[in-house]
C-alpha cells in the first residue's frame, strides 16, 4: 500500500481515489450493461404444462391442403431439368477451362453451385440457377468480362455426338458487372454467375483499395449457405416443402417480405427440429411452429433468435432487421395463428379461391370477426435542428 501522501494509485489531481488533489474523489465510470437476451415462448416445450380444454381441431384438411400446395409451387421435372440442365452445362465448361488450363490467363480457381436450385428450394417458375466461381485474385471488370465472353462462346460452339454436328446453343449473355452475370438459353433457362475470391483476400483487403467489398463477401457467404444447408438439412423431409410453402406466402403476408430466402431456411429448419425429442416434426406440426414462434417474438428486438450459423457472431438474423420490420413480422404471425386455432386454413394459403388476408383491416370469415394486432413500434419522431441565430 502506498504510503500517506505519497502519489500513489488514485490520488493527485482529478484521480480515481481519495486523494486530496483539486479533482477530489470521482466514482469509476459505469460499465455498459450487458444486453439482455430474452428466451421465447415455445409451445412445443411446455405443452404438457397446458393441458387441451376446447377440441382440438382436426389437421386433416390442413395437411392435404398443404401437400396439394407444396405439389402445385414445386418445379415440375421438365422444368428442373431445364433450368438445372444449363447450369450444369455451364459449370462443366467452367471446369473444363480450369483442368485444360484454358481459365489460367482468368485465373480460374474454383466453381461452386448454390442458390436455391441447389438447395431443393426453388418454386416453380424460378428459371435462375446459380453459381459461384472463385479466382485467385479479386476480380475486375475486364476479367468478369474476358470470362463471361469465352464461356459464351464455348457453349455456342458446342458439339455433339462425337463431333460429327454443331450445335448452336444460342446462349445470350446480360451485361456483365464487377462480380455477376448471367447466360440464359433459347429455353428461358438463366445461370446467374457470381465471381469472387478467396475469403483471405476478400476480408484481409484494405479498405482503401476497393470501396465496396460486400458483392463479394456475399457471393462467399452463399457457398458457405449451401454447404451448412447440405451438411444438416438432408434428414429433414418436411423442411424443403416448409420453405416452399413460406416463399410462397411472401406474395400476401405482408411482415414476409423484409425476410430474405437465407433467413426463411433457417426459420424453417429451426421449426422443424424439435426441442424435446429426436424425431423432427411433419410439415402441419412444422408450419404451425413456424408461425407460433414468429408470434410469440422470436425476430424481436431483445429476442434470443436464431443465430447464423455460417457467421462467427452469435447475435440473432433478427437483429438486421429494422423495428418496424420486426414489429410487422410478429404481427401478422399472430394473425396467422389466429386463423388456424380457427380453421381458416385456405384464407391463410390463399388457395381453393379464397381471398387472401389483408392485414391492416378485420377479417371475417363465417361468424367470426378477427381484428388483427395493433402496432407496438412507433418510429421516433425527427429532431428539429436548431438554426443559428
Amino acid at each position: 500500500m502506498a504510503a500517506r501522501g505519497s502519489p500513489g494509485r488514485g490520488r493527485g489531481r482529478g484521480g480515481r481515489g481519495r486523494g486530496r488533489g483539486r479533482g477530489g474523489w470521482r466514482a469509476p465510470a459505469p460499465y455498459p450493461p450487458p444486453p439482455i437476451v430474452r428466451p421465447i415462448f415455445d409451445w412445443s416445450e411446455v405443452r404438457e404444462h397446458f393441458p387441451q380444454v376446447a377440441p382440438q381441431l382436426d389437421s386433416t384438411l390442413l395437411t392435404q391442403l398443404l401437400s396439394k400446395r407444396v405439389q402445385e409451387i414445386t418445379p415440375s421435372v421438365d422444368e428442373q431439368g431445364t433450368v438445372q440442365g444449363f447450369c450444369s452445362k455451364v459449370s462443366t465448361v467452367l471446369e473444363n477451362m480450369i483442368l485444360t488450363g484454358e481459365g489460367e490467363e482468368l485465373l480460374l480457381d474454383e466453381v461452386r453451385a448454390v442458390g436455391s436450385q441447389k438447395k431443393g428450394t426453388a418454386l416453380a417458375g424460378n428459371t435462375v440457377a446459380d453459381l459461384v466461381i472463385l479466382l485467385r485474385d479479386l476480380p475486375s471488370d475486364t476479367v468478369v468480362k474476358k470470362l463471361s465472353l469465352k464461356v459464351v462462346d464455348l457453349l455456342n460452339s458446342a458439339q455433339e455426338d462425337g463431333g460429327k454436328e454443331e450445335v448452336k446453343d444460342g446462349v445470350t449473355l446480360t451485361s456483365p458487372s464487377s462480380n455477376i452475370f448471367e447466360l440464359k438459353n433459347p429455353e428461358g433457362a438463366i445461370t446467374r454467375v457470381y465471381v469472387t475470391t478467396t475469403g483471405d483476400k476478400v476480408y484481409g483487403i484494405q479498405t482503401r483499395e476497393i470501396a465496396d467489398m460486400q458483392p463479394y463477401e456475399n457471393a462467399l457467404r452463399m457457398i458457405r449457405h449451401a454447404r451448412w444447408w447440405e451438411d444438416h438439412t438432408s434428414h429433414l423431409k418436411s423442411v424443403r416443402p416448409l420453405v416452399r410453402i413460406l416463399k410462397d406466402m411472401k406474395k400476401h403476408v405482408p411482415g414476409l417480405a423484409s425476410l430474405n430466402p437465407w433467413y426463411i431456411e433457417l426459420l424453417s429448419n429451426c421449426a422443424v427440429i424439435p426441442l424435446v425429442g429426436d424425431e423432427p416434426y411433419s410439415l402441419v406440426e412444422s408450419f404451425k411452429r413456424a408461425w407460433q414462434l414468429l408470434s410469440a417474438g422470436l425476430f424481436l428486438p431483445g429476442s434470443i433468435g436464431i443465430p447464423d450459423p455460417c457467421e462467427e457472431s452469435d447475435s440473432g438474423i433478427h437483429e438486421n432487421l429494422p423495428p418496424e420490420e420486426s414489429d410487422k413480422i410478429t404481427r401478422n404471425a399472430q394473425m396467422i395463428l389466429q386463423m388456424l386455432n380457427f380453421g381458416a386454413y385456405r384464407e391463410v394459403l390463399a388457395v381453393d379461391g379464397a381471398t387472401p388476408v389483408k392485414f391492416t383491416e378485420p377479417y371475417t370469415f363465417g361468424n367470426i370477426t378477427l381484428s388483427p394486432p395493433q402496432p407496438a413500434y412507433t418510429p421516433p419522431e425527427p429532431q428539429e435542428v436548431a438554426q443559428p441565430a
